[in-house]
C-alpha cells in the first residue's frame, strides 16, 4: 500500500501540501477509479420518487427517507440537499474479510486471495467519508463499524478525513458470540467514534441497561404490597442474577413509594485538595458524625439545604432518613447523599458494550425469512444514538436491512421525539425492495412475529426514492426529467412533500411546520404570490433563472413571509445548460 506510482493528481498534491507542512506521510492506497463515482463527472445525480412505496401514517412528525441506490450517488444527492445538515450518522460497512462475495466493487467481486485488496477497499470507503463529511452539521457525529480486518487502516484514514483532534473513542462491542477460525475465541469487533469539530463540548450518554426489568420488579412488588425489607431483597437478587453494572447496583434502597434510592458518598473528591470541615450532628443521638479524611464535599449551606426541615424518619434497617440525607444508626457511620435511581437513568457511554448479536434473530422475527444477514441489533444502535437529540437527523448510508430506521422508530416512540432518519442501500440481491423496505414498512404499520403474535406498530412516515440521472443535453426529455427530478430534490432539503398548487410554472409543498414554493419561469412570481397571498405560515422560495438575479425585489413587500432560498448550483448549472 505504500509508494506513489498508483497515486491520483490529488493524492500527490495533499501529499506534496503535507511534507510543506513538515507533516509525516498519511495513509497511501492505489487510487482505483470507480464506475459509480466517474459517472458523476458526466451526469447529474438525482433521485426519482417511487410513489406506490410512499407511507402516509398519519403523524406530525417528520417524514423519514429510504434512499434505493448506490450510496454514492445517494451522497451525492444529499449533498446538494442536506450538507451541514446530519446530526449523526452510522454505517457498518463492508468488513473486507475476503468472504466470497462480501461486497462488490468497479462492478467485480473482489478476491479474498488479491494482494491489492486493502487499498481497493480505502479506495472504496474514503470516498464514500469524504462526501459524508460534507454532510455532517458542526456538532455532529460519525459512528463506524468494523472488525480487525481494516481496524488499523480505518483509524488512520478517518484520522485524515476528519482529523486526529475529532476522534472520540473506538468502542468495542462484545458480541458473546465467538468466531473461532484463528484459533482463538474472537468475540468483538469496533465502533469508530468521531466528531465533526472536537473543539465543541460533546458528551455522550447511554440509558442504564436493565432499568425496565428493574422498574417491572418494583412494580409488581408495589401491586401485591410486598414489605420492603423483602422487596430490597428481591432487587438484589436480581442485580446479582443478571450482574448489572455498579450504574444500578448501587441503588438498592426503596423508599415507602416503591421508589429506588442509593448512598452517594460526600467525601471531598480531589484528591490535591481539601474540602470543608465542619460539624454535623446526628439527628437522633445528637452527637457528632464522623468527618470524611479530606473535608466534606459541599459547603455547610448546601448541606443544610439538603436536610431540609423535615422530621428524621427511621428507616426499618434502624438507619435514618433526613431530608436528602441518609444517616446510620448512630454517629459513627458517615452520612451519604440520596440520589433516586430514576434522577439518574443515564450514565456515560461505555468504551466496551457487551450486547448479544441477535440482529439476525430480529430481522426474521419481523419479516419471517431467515435471510443469511448478520445485521447489527436494534439494542446495539440504541446504544450508540443514546445521546441523539429528540428532533435529530440521523443517517445510515450502508443500511442494508433498515435496523438504524427500525432503531430511530423505537426511540420516537419511547421518548415522544420526532427523530428522524435516512437510510441509503442499493438494491444487489434486492436488498433494498424485499428487506430494508418490507422491515420498515412492518415496523411502522405493524406485524405479526414468527409466534404468529400482533405486533403494533410504531407510525411514522416514509418516503421511498430511487437514484437516477439527468443528462446535460439540452432535449425535451432531459428538461422535462430535470425539472421533475429537482422538485423532489428540493422537497427532500425542506421536508415539504404534500403538494398543495400544482401549476405548470410553480409548485407549493408543505409540511406541518412550513411551504415550500418552486418557481421554474420567473415570469409566474406575480402569480405566485397572488396563490400564496391567503396562506398562513414561512415559506421557502426558490425561483429557477437562466441569469443571476436574486429576485430580492420582488419579494421585499412579503420578506417577512417569505425566505428566498439558492437553488444548489450543481443543479442551477445543467439547468442553465439544458435551458439556455
Amino acid at each position: 500500500m505504500s509508494g506513489y506510482g498508483n497515486l491520483s493528481k490529488e493524492q500527490l498534491i495533499d501529499e506534496i501540501k503535507r511534507l510543506k507542512k513538515g507533516k509525516k506521510f498519511g495513509l497511501l492506497w492505489e487510487n482505483k477509479p470507480e464506475d459509480v463515482a466517474e459517472l458523476c463527472k458526466t451526469k447529474l445525480p438525482v433521485l426519482a420518487d417511487v410513489e406506490d412505496r410512499e407511507i402516509a401514517n398519519g403523524t406530525a412528525g417528520p417524514t423519514n427517507i429510504l434512499i434505493e441506490g448506490d450510496n454514492y450517488h445517494a451522497l451525492s444527492v444529499l449533498n446538494y440537499t442536506h450538507k451541514g445538515k446530519i446530526d449523526v450518522i452510522y454505517i457498518d460497512p463492508p468488513y473486507n474479510t475476503g468472504e466470497t462475495k462480501e461486497w462488490k466493487f468497479n462492478d467485480k467481486w473482489i478476491d479474498e486471495n488479491d494482494t491489492y485488496r486493502h487499498s481497493k477497499w480505502l479506495s472504496f470507503i474514503s470516498k464514500r467519508l469524504r462526501l459524508a463529511k460534507n454532510l455532517l452539521a458542526d456538532h455532529g457525529t460519525i459512528f463506524i463499524s468494523i472488525d480487525e480486518n481494516e481496524s488499523a487502516q480505518l483509524k488512520i484514514l478517518c484520522d485524515e478525513i476528519f482529523g486526529q483532534n475529532n476522534f472520540v473513542e473506538q468502542i468495542t462491542w462484545n458480541k458473546r458470540i465467538p468466531k473461532n477460525d484463528k484459533g482463538i475465541g474472537n468475540i468483538h469487533e469496533y465502533i469508530l467514534l468521531y466528531v465533526k469539530n472536537g473543539a465543541l463540548k460533546h458528551q455522550f450518554t447511554q440509558r442504564k441497561d436493565g432499568l425496565e426489568s428493574v422498574y417491572d420488579l418494583l412494580e409488581d412488588c408495589r401491586k401485591k404490597k410486598i414489605a420492603i425489607p423483602e422487596t430490597e431483597e428481591r432487587l438484589r437478587f436480581l442485580y446479582e442474577k443478571n450482574k448489572y453494572d455498579r450504574g444500578i447496583t448501587l441503588y438498592c434502597q426503596v423508599d415507602e413509594h416503591y421508589r429506588i434510592w442509593g448512598k452517594i458518598n460526600l467525601c471531598w473528591p480531589n484528591a490535591q485538595t481539601q474540602g470543608p470541615r465542619y460539624i454535623v450532628q446526628h439527628p437522633i443521638t445528637k452527637k457528632p458524625v464522623r468527618i470524611p479524611q479530606k473535608g466534606w464535599r459541599w459547603k455547610r449551606e448546601t448541606f443544610n439545604k439538603y436536610l431540609g426541615s423535615e422530621k428524621p424518619i427511621k428507616l426499618h434497617d434502624g438507619s435514618i432518613l433526613h431530608g436528602s440525607i441518609w444517616f446510620g444508626k448512630d454517629e459513627k457511620t458517615q452520612p451519604s447523599f440520596v440520589q433516586y435511581l430514576d434522577n439518574v437513568e443515564n450514565l456515560l457511554l461505555r468504551s466496551i458494550l457487551s450486547l448479544k448479536s441477535s440482529g439476525g434473530m430480529e430481522l426474521q422475527n419481523i419479516l419471517g425469512n431467515d435471510y443469511g444477514m448478520h445485521p447489527k441489533p436494534v439494542g446495539l444502535i440504541k446504544h450508540l444514538l443514546s445521546a441523539c437529540r429528540q428532533n435529530e437527523i440521523v443517517l445510515d448510508f450502508f443500511a442494508g436491512s433498515g435496523t438504524t430506521g427500525q432503531t430511530v422508530l423505537e426511540m420516537n416512540k419511547e421518548d415522544g421525539g420526532k427523530r428522524q432518519f435516512i437510510l441509503c442501500t442499493n438494491n444487489e440481491n434486492k436488498i433494498a425492495e424485499e428487506i430494508c423496505y418490507p422491515r420498515v414498512k412492518k415496523v411502522i404499520t405493524g406485524y405479526k412475529d414468527s409466534k404468529d403474535e400482533k405486533v403494533e406498530g410504531l407510525g411514522g412516515s416514509l418516503k421511498y426514492f430511487r437514484t437516477d440521472f439527468v443528462d446535460a443535453d439540452p432535449t425535451d426529455k432531459n428538461k422535462k426529467k430535470l425539472t421533475e427530478m429537482a422538485t423532489e430534490m428540493l422537497c427532500l432539503k425542506e421536508g415539504t412533500f404534500e403538494r398543495i398548487t400544482n401549476k405548470k410554472a410553480f409548485k407549493i409543498f408543505k409540511n406541518a411546520d412550513h411551504y415550500t414554493g418552486i418557481i421554474y419561469d420567473q415570469m409566474a412570481i406575480g402569480d405566485f404570490k397572488e396563490a400564496i397571498a391567503k396562506l398562513k405560515g414561512k415559506f421557502s422560495v426558490y425561483v429557477f433563472s437562466l441569469g443571476d438575479d436574486s429576485f430580492e425585489d420582488e419579494f421585499k413587500d412579503i420578506k417577512q413571509k417569505v425566505k428566498l432560498s439558492p437553488i444548489p448550483e450543481v443543479i442551477l448549472r445543467v439547468y442553465r445548460r439544458i435551458f439556455k
